[in-house]
């Protein structure tokens, strides 16, 4: 196999320029047809070793290359020479790009195209292993069981060219329309004006990391990144699938902790009771009578009561102040809550706000016998009862729906910068998905 290599790719040969004379090299005299003068900058067609003609004048490129003609690089286990540069422009945009035009013995020609520092390799049938036609649907293609959007469609045109090619290149029609999922690329071209021909190609998003490896020069040599390319891998949406991978199993153990507690610790009812209560004449005011409950046991080290308070008030307010207190050392805990409910008729419409109920919590409660004092008071001399319900080891659902919410700020941020990198991808297309979302 080397034997047939490297001849290939030492050979070149030397044509004059007929218009300023000069001697041309070309990389790949055998099938060289066109080439360009890099004194002169005039669009030739070879007619033999010997003998050339003016096609066009072209530009001067814009830009130098930074791929060298005539290097010689390793792709993908094949030797390839770089045998043409091209500047190229979008039909009625400013969009310019550029592209390194690489052949093979055996793998033919390849493109490196390169906008605003992003690259890609763009190889055809004889390039890719088990090229299959993509097939069409509408706006979209399927290739190897993965589904392409659409993200542009253009008329490209030459402004610039050096080396040589085995076809006509500035003088094709062509009319492109890329598709992507990245970091791949679908290109389909559309080349002639009456005898159309559709070809299909295959693109791969390559850091430049890769192309300054892959020809052995500096990176710095090569063109910084501008915004994001149409075909570039996102690190972001990495990062937001495998963070919700993270978290899902996270929020999975966190629920089965939470059931696991109300297994190890179920609820226990200490008390549950509707008890009556009186107006303290003496005291007045809206002060009632205070009251102590039957006593209750917590068999656990530590444990949480729920305190449930309930009275039919109507049209007016009732608050109480329970103080639970260990009979072993007196220690106590004291806890407030009112309650309140009006209602009326006004403007043809009925409302009411409050409730006759409320719920409160204390934490952290030690073992041992207990007794509840409670001091009632309300705005309604008449009411005579109070329902309270006492419950210890209450499932604390808010402590488990705050972790649940805190693991899912990671996933949040992640998703964000997922969002807004793909705005970016999108910004230079006309099929945005996001262009209703501004």
């Amino acid at each position: 196999m080397d034997s047939l290599v490297k001849p290939f790719f030492k050979l070149s040969e030397t044509i004059n320029c007929p218009i300023c004379k000069e001697s041309i090299v070309l990389y790949d005299a055998p099938r060289s047809k066109f080439t360009t003068c890099s004194y002169c900058f005039s669009y030739l067609q070879i007619i033999s070793s010997e003998l050339s003609k003016l096609n066009k004048e072209l530009k001067k490129p814009e830009k130098t290359p930074v791929l060298k003609l005539g290097s010689v690089a390793n792709i993908h286990d094949n030797e390839f020479k770089v045998v043409a540069y091209l500047e190229k422009r979008e039909v009625g945009t400013i969009y310019c790009w550029r592209e390194y035009i690489l052949t093979s013995q055996s793998k033919g020609y390849v493109t490196l195209s390169e906008f605003d520092g992003h690259w890609n390799l763009i190889g055809g049938e004889k390039f890719v292993p088990n090229f299959k036609t993509p097939i069409s649907y509408g706006v979209s293609v399927g290739y190897n069981d993965v589904e392409y959007t659409i993200f542009n469609k253009y008329s490209p045109i030459v402004t610039s060219m050096l080396g040589e090619l085995d076809w006509d290149v500035v003088n094709e029609k062509v009319n492109a329309t890329e598709y992507i999922a990245p970091p791949y690329m679908v290109v389909k071209e559309i080349t002639g004006t009456t005898n159309l021909s559709t070809d299909y190609y295959i693109g791969e998003y390559l850091e430049p990391q890769v192309i300054a490896n892959i020809f052995n020069i500096d990176l710095s040599l090569l063109p910084e990144k501008v915004g994001v390319g149409a075909n570039q891998p996102s690190k972001e949406y990495d990062r937001w699938t495998s963070s919700l991978k993270i978290t899902g199993i996270a929020i999975v153990l966190v629920l089965l902790l939470h059931l696991l507690f109300g297994i190890i610790k179920p609820n226990k009812e200490l008390v549950n009771s509707d008890f009556l209560i009186a107006y303290d004449q003496k005291t007045g005011g809206d002060s009632f009578k205070s009251f102590i409950t039957p006593s209750f046991y917590i068999d656990d080290e530590s444990s949480n009561i729920e305190f449930e308070i309930a009275s039919a008030v109507d049209n007016n307010w009732l608050e109480t102040t329970i103080v639970l207190v260990n009979e072993g050392d007196n220690r106590t805990w004291e806890v407030s809550k009112g309650i309140e409910f009006y209602h009326g008729y006004e403007d043809g419409e009925r409302w009411s706000e409050g409730s006759t109920k409320e719920t409160i919590l204390l934490s952290e409660i030690p073992r041992g016998k207990y007794h509840l004092n409670v001091y009632p008071s309300s705005g309604d001399v008449y009411r005579n009862n109070l329902y309270i319900k006492a419950t210890s080891n209450v499932t604390m659902w808010r402590n488990t729906l705050l972790t649940i919410l805190f693991l899912c700020i990671y996933p949040a941020i992640c998703w964000y910068l997922m969002r807004k990198f793909e705005k970016g991808r999108w910004n230079n297309s006309d099929y945005s998905p996001f262009v209703n979302e501004d």
